[in-house]
């Protein structure tokens, strides 16, 4: 009785000590549990999340009704017919997919071409197929149908796309990998001495932010990682810099970059330069492809802005070694055109070099409406967003946007303390930034919507007639006014012919790139593009490396020009057109002088094949902004390249007279457009009008000089497509064009042309364009007979 009762009394105080544990540990349990079951299934009180979803009877019987009829008509014997047929001709299309992406990763270069081009016509898949196609695809067939224009869905999206990291474990990553290079450069050790000390150690920071999570960045944090993307820009342009960046997982690090500035379009510009630099590293098409870089880049191509779209097809270009036409494109090249694979090789080269202060998308866009204005401290705005003289004033005139600029700007001061209108403000901001390098969409004509037929017929007959009949005469708006003697050009159209396009809404940030390959689409079209500056004050050489304090003269410039320009295969096989704006003509004729004395055969057909060179306003014999050197140069601090072009400089002297040589002897076949400008430019800065060039120093006294009534800057921005300015130049290229294929005339010009040179002594001045007319004119009976007996 006594252990029965010893038993009783002991399990009586174990299951109270155990209830007591239970109730003292109950949290800890309950945590530990909710570790292992979902608590959130059984859970019937949390009414935000229903158990059932209702819906109203009438949805319901109407998709049943759908649903019995559905099976009444699959029992018809058509249906018994077409059903299968469907499911075939649906598996027909998924199987040729798989085969012609079998062909172009296994077939024969032939074969592969002819792939890719199906492959990038395909557009009828669902997205799982897309999906499953490009997670077979490989590196060298994903860059080609990113080439050929394919559809985005062909590239594995981005991983973690919806993820950005913190950009405090952004920057100690890449001074991790900055680090790596500092014993090699010497650029590397003073940026990380003036711009990136050594970061503090970073704990207990999120490592992503979702699109959950509202992302907030630090100014300082976005200003330092903006300053290393501009640092990579210029140590990649070193070879052994950029393998060493890839061997480090540096692309992983630059794709957390695009992640963290997806809307600055601006800074993707200078990462998208970087990721150029790094294309030309050998076999790097494997690492841009595990990176997926490869989608990136053909979104980028098809993206509104025009740097986005340029630069990106410039890497892409690099990447595709297996096109027939593959060119490499270095640093300070740019294709303007083609920027997708194309099945025949061009017939000329375009290259245009724009002059001080300029750029690609500044230098070569559409006039604006209003007088545009120089600004002296302004920098380079297809590197920084800096311009507002030169670049930026325009495109809001453009845009119409000052109005609602200032309204914003009246806002925000008004509701500076207001959060919410400060991040409303900001939106606006970047919208802003997207519009500036716009591309050019052309506006597709509504129909008429008029139910009568014949009403309709004799409106669209209205529409489509001329304005003007065909015995009017419409003079060009920007019509020369002087020229030399027997000059040649279009000065005017035809009533019939001509497009009115004063009201016209279409504007072009690069004309170069969107108005000539519409009307020679066989060309190539290359923009150079180069830092340079007024002042010492906004010169920015040095910035990042002090031992590139004189990449600023001419010399230098030239032959780093060269060098890249050479690597482009430029002349190859075909005649090339040089437009030279400003300063840009000085280079033309230096880089083509030394291309002349050069040993390689590369380098020698630059100028061997040069057919034709326009020079815009360019100071043969100085300028007198130079000037600034001896009145003002304690306050403006002129750069080298304003030193350079002092008026009348021994240098520029002694280069003129040598390239006046050459065209006299070797460079006696190409024919040579001078256009001066005519009104004086107004500079911002002291507000006052400023011969920047004078017609004495843009005259050179060979071919074709005209006086247009245009300050400096408009020399290179034609009004209208038709234009003088813009009909001049297509003259130039299609005699081009035409004379590389008509061979028989092309050696009859040049043999008559040694035979007049032969005749006249060095000292005579050169025939006149009438005299040379006169000669070739004699020739042409020779030429038809020649055709007509073979």
């Amino acid at each position: 009785m006594n252990n029965l009762r010893y038993r009783k009394t002991l399990g009586g105080v174990g299951i109270i000590t155990t209830c007591g544990l239970i109730l003292y540990e109950k949290h800890r349990i309950k945590k530990f549990l909710s570790k292992i079951v979902d608590t959130n299934k059984g859970n019937n009180g949390d009414k935000s999340e229903p158990d059932y979803i209702y819906i109203k009877y009438h949805i319901y019987r109407e998709s049943m009704r759908k649903l019995k009829q559905k099976e009444e008509d699959d029992k018809k014997w058509i249906s018994v017919i077409v059903n299968p047929v469907g499911k075939w001709w649906k598996a027909l299309k998924h199987s040729v997919a798989w085969r012609l992406l079998d062909i172009a990763q296994n077939g024969s270069h032939h074969d592969r071409l002819k792939a890719v081009r199906q492959l990038a016509s395909i557009d009828h898949l669902k997205d799982w197929d897309f999906r499953h196609l490009a997670q077979i695809c490989d590196a060298r067939t994903a860059v080609s149908l990113a080439r050929s224009g394919a559809d985005k869905r062909w590239f594995v999206p981005v991983h973690m796309k919806g993820c950005i990291k913190n950009p405090k474990l952004v920057l100690s990553e890449l001074h991790d990998l900055l680090s790596h290079l500092n014993s090699a450069k010497f650029c590397v050790k003073h940026f990380f001495k003036k711009y990136f000390p050594e970061q503090d150690p970073v704990e207990d920071v999120c490592e992503f932010f979702t699109q959950d999570h509202p992302v907030s960045f630090n100014v300082h944090e976005t200003d330092l990682l903006k300053e290393i993307i501009a640092f990579l820009h210029h140590v990649t342009k070193e070879p052994e810099v950029s393998e060493q960046i890839i061997k480090e997982g540096g692309l992983v690090h630059l794709m957390e970059l695009a992640k963290i500035f997806a809307d600055d379009n601006e800074t993707l510009s200078t990462l998208c330069k970087v990721l150029a630099n790094i294309s030309l590293v050998k076999d790097s098409v494997e690492h841009f492809f595990v990176s997926g870089w490869i989608g990136v880049l053909a979104e980028w191509q098809q993206c509104p802005d025009l740097r986005l779209q340029v630069i990106s097809a410039k890497t892409m270009a690099n990447l595709d070694h297996d096109d027939p036409n593959y060119t490499v494109y270095p640093p300070n090249v740019y294709p303007l055109h083609p920027r997708l694979r194309t099945r025949t090789k061009p017939k000329a080269d375009i290259i245009f070099i724009h002059g001080l202060l300029g750029g690609v998308f500044i230098t070569w866009r559409q006039k604006d409406r209003k007088p545009t204005e120089l600004g002296l401290y302004g920098k380079n705005a297809f590197y920084t967003s800096e311009t507002d003289d030169v670049f930026l004033v325009g495109e809001q005139r453009r845009l119409n946007l000052k109005k609602n600029a200032n309204g914003n700007k009246n806002k925000t001061e008004k509701n500076i303390d207001n959060e919410s209108t400060v991040q409303h403000e900001e939106k606006e901001v970047t919208d802003e930034k997207k519009k500036i390098l716009k591309a050019h969409t052309k506006s597709s004509s509504k129909p008429l919507a008029i139910s009568d037929a014949a009403t309709k017929e004799l409106v669209e007959s209205l529409k489509s007639e001329p304005e003007l009949e065909a015995d009017w005469e419409v003079v060009h708006p920007d019509v020369p006014l002087a020229a030399n003697e027997n000059c040649s050009g279009e000065f005017s159209v035809s009533g019939n012919d001509w497009i009115n396009q004063d009201n016209e809404e279409d504007y072009t940030n690069c004309w170069p790139m969107e108005w000539l390959p519409e009307d020679h689409p066989n060309t190539r079209i290359i923009g150079i593009d180069y830092t340079s500056a007024v002042t010492e004050w906004s010169a920015n050489f040095t910035k990042y490396c002090p031992c590139e304090k004189g990449q600023g003269h001419i010399e230098t410039r030239a032959n780093s020009l060269l060098e890249r320009i050479s690597m482009s295969d430029i002349g190859k096989d075909r005649p090339v057109v040089w437009i030279g704006h400003s300063m840009g003509g000085i280079l033309t004729k230096l880089i083509l002088m030394k291309a002349k004395d050069s040993k390689d055969p590369k380098v020698q057909q630059l100028a061997q094949n040069t057919s034709s060179i326009v020079f815009l306003g360019t100071p043969h014999r100085g300028s007198p902004i130079a000037k600034w050197k001896q009145h003002m140069q304690m306050i403006l601090s002129p750069s080298i390249e304003v030193k350079e072009m002092e008026e009348n400089a021994p240098r520029l002297l002694e280069l003129h007279e040598q390239f006046m040589n050459c065209l006299r002897t070797c460079f006696r076949n190409i024919k040579v457009v001078s256009i001066a400008e005519g009104k004086p430019t107004m500079l911002t800065s002291f507000k006052f009008p400023l011969r920047i060039v004078t017609e004495e120093s843009a005259r050179i006294n060979y071919g074709d000089f005209y006086v247009l009534k245009d300050d400096h800057l408009s020399l290179s921005k034609p009004i209208f497509r038709q234009s003088f300015l813009y009909k001049r130049l297509l003259q130039v290229i299609d005699e081009t064009v035409n004379e590389k294929s008509d061979p028989v005339l092309k050696q009859a010009l040049s043999s008559k042309s040694s035979e007049i040179l032969s005749q006249k002594s060095p000292a005579v001045h050169t025939p006149s364009i009438v005299e040379q007319a006169k000669n070739i004119l004699a020739l042409l009976p020779q030429i038809v007979l020649k055709f007509s007996t073979t």
